[in-house]
């Protein structure tokens, strides 16, 4: 695609090229001014882009006119204390597994989503706004 608007970067192999719009690149090196590794991949709405930092993967959504949509972040190491603190209260004998940050750009509000296993189940919990729930659970 030969657009004005659209300029190649890099994706995961030195050889395999993406049309990443202009506007999506200058914007998210203004908000990541110190992330240098990125694979960028055309979603259906616009642009994704993905980095690694300390251990946390982060997927970075654009529109297609270059509008952050949504941070996504993976890593056991995202909860803060009072977040931790809930889990740990509410499910006592469980593991953490996994954890997911998903803040969507117009909301201020953080959505964590956490993996828990215990001897007898594994568990999909929400948490917004301080309330916790069960979104999916399974027995062993």
């Amino acid at each position: 695609m030969n657009s004005p608007f659209l300029i190649k970067e890099t994706v995961s192999a030195p050889v395999a090229v993406v049309d990443v719009s202009v506007l999506a690149v200058e914007r998210f090196r203004r908000d990541f001014k110190d992330i240098k590794n990125v694979e960028w991949v055309e979603i259906t709405n616009g642009y994704r882009a993905y980095f690694q930092e300390n251990n946390i993967l982060t997927a970075v959504d654009y529109t297609k006119k270059g509008k952050l949509y949504s941070i996504i972040r993976y890593g056991k190491n995202l909860m803060t204390k009072d977040v931790k603190m809930m889990i740990d209260n509410a499910f006592e004998a469980s593991e953490i597994i996994e954890v997911s940050e998903v803040k969507i750009a117009d909301y201020a509000t953080s959505v964590y989503i956490i993996v828990l296993e215990d001897r007898i189940s594994m568990k999909t919990v929400q948490i917004i706004d301080d309330e916790i729930e069960v979104i999916h659970e399974m027995r062993k």
